[in-house]
């Protein structure tokens, strides 16, 4: 009899750490945000992309939303898109087909990529319109603390003595 109350005891501990993990919020530290309209390419393109990306801990998805949209009126606008990264999981290399008409010009992707590692990963997307040069970006999905990414100590020194520091680059698209 006291073996099967220690079981079901410790069965009700294990449900309730389950439902403990699985009710708490995602913690979402920013959320980083970029376009391309503002980006001056050498031959014009029609295609603007935006995006907005979660950064997120470990193993938990990131929304990542990426918008296109052209001024043509007409036309094929094909998307590929791929992590460029293996270990940023949920997303595969995908090439999508939107077909743009007057009426509908913006389209959307909604994509949930997460990371068993921290760092800084990227989804590289290339979008392009027959005859047109293709518009490529690439989107952060920042994972994890990012403070922990940096390295302190020195990497080597000079002759003279001074000593050289890797560190992560600090970036800012806007």
């Amino acid at each position: 009899m006291k073996k099967n109350q220690i079981w079901i005891v410790a069965l009700l501990a294990i449900v309730t750490l389950l439902v403990y993990f699985m009710v708490q919020p995602k913690k979402v530290y920013e959320v980083l945000k970029g376009d391309t309209s503002k980006m001056m390419q050498k031959g014009g393109s029609s295609v603007v992309i935006k995006y907005s990306s979660e950064h997120v801990d470990i193993d938990t998805p990131s929304s990542v939303t990426i918008t296109f949209s052209s001024s043509k009126d007409r036309g094929v606008l094909s998307v590929e898109v791929y992590p460029r990264q293996k270990i940023l999981k949920g997303i595969k290399h995908q090439t999508y087909q939107f077909p743009i008409t007057s009426s509908n010009q913006e389209f959307k992707l909604n994509l949930e990529p997460f990371s068993l590692k921290e760092g800084r990963f990227y989804i590289n997307v290339i979008a392009s319109i027959k005859g047109e040069r293709p518009k490529i970006l690439s989107i952060p999905v920042e994972v994890g603390d990012s403070s922990k990414n940096r390295v302190e100590a020195p990497m080597s020194k000079m002759g003279k003595g001074e000593q050289l520091y890797i560190m992560k680059a600090e970036e800012e698209i806007k």
